[in-house]
């Protein structure tokens, strides 16, 4: 099996930074190949723009989609774009390793997404959801949160962590992973002393010791289930019948507060 670990944190000393590594080993020792990209370590530059393309179709106005498919076409895609995309073509699972900031991932995450995720190379018109172009491969996000877990559950004060993170959960379904189940790990904060940090650090030795066992077994790990094709009307809207998978695509708008009556 290839394996590659994205990583989008800024401290490479950090415990999301640690797991990725422990990762590596766990798929090395396993015999995988790994490929492990440190996207802060490699400067990526998140901010999409017309400087990134040489051969313009239209030098008068920036259509990123229409220059994504055109200098894919060509075959004149950044370097860096062009790298990562074959990273991954060529591997079947996809680890994202990113800390919760301001309810979501890192701005170079996000950006990651914007230039790798090309349009006409990643996906097309033809290709989406589960006939995408990575169709046979799986995703996990590994998630560390500053937050302690009540505070990020379907009642707490922050909101469902889980259901936050459905924007790249939804984009890397999009182009057709079959996503796994994200492991969230809360609670993980600097600045603590005393037993306050002792209690810390037992807790993040049992996640740790729980994450390499899963991974070791990951065939076994849940896998998040979405509506499919056939769910839909021609207009793109769900059929009465279809079942629901997410509070994001759902039948009757009057069953969450935040919508009118």
């Amino acid at each position: 099996m290839n394996v590659l670990i994205i990583t989008a944190h800024p401290e490479a000393d950090s415990f999301n930074s640690y797991l990725a590594s422990e990762a590596a080993r766990i798929f090395e020792k396993q015999g995988s190949l790994v490929h492990s990209v440190n996207l802060y370590r490699e400067n990526f530059e998140p901010c999409e723009g017309q400087n990134f393309y040489t051969h313009m179709q239209d030098v008068g106005r920036f259509d990123a989609l229409r220059e994504q498919r055109h200098h894919w076409n060509v075959n004149k895609l950044p370097d860096d774009v062009t790298r990562h995309i074959e990273l991954l073509k060529n591997s079947d699972l996809l680890l994202l390793h990113f800390p919760f900031w301001w309810f979501g991932m890192p701005a170079i995450l996000k950006g990651w997404m914007d230039r790798v995720f090309v349009y006409g190379g990643i996906y097309d018109s033809k290709h989406r959801h589960e006939i995408g172009i990575m169709k046979g491969k799986r995703a996990l996000l590994t998630v560390t949160a500053g937050a302690p877990a009540n505070a990020c559950g379907h009642n707490g004060r922050h909101g469902d962590m889980r259901f936050l993170l459905w924007p790249p959960i939804h984009a890397l379904h999009y182009i057709g992973y079959t996503m796994l189940e994200p492991y969230l790990i809360h609670g993980v904060r600097g600045g603590l002393d005393g037993l306050a940090k002792e209690k810390q650090q037992q807790f993040l030795d049992e996640k740790v010791k729980d994450f390499k066992s899963r991974l070791i077994n990951i065939n076994a790990w849940p896998i998040i289930p979405f509506n499919k094709e056939e769910d839909f009307n021609e207009d793109k809207t769900l059929k009465p019948h279809s079942p629901e998978y997410s509070p994001f695509v759902r039948h009757n708008r009057g069953n969450w507060k935040t919508d009118p009556i």
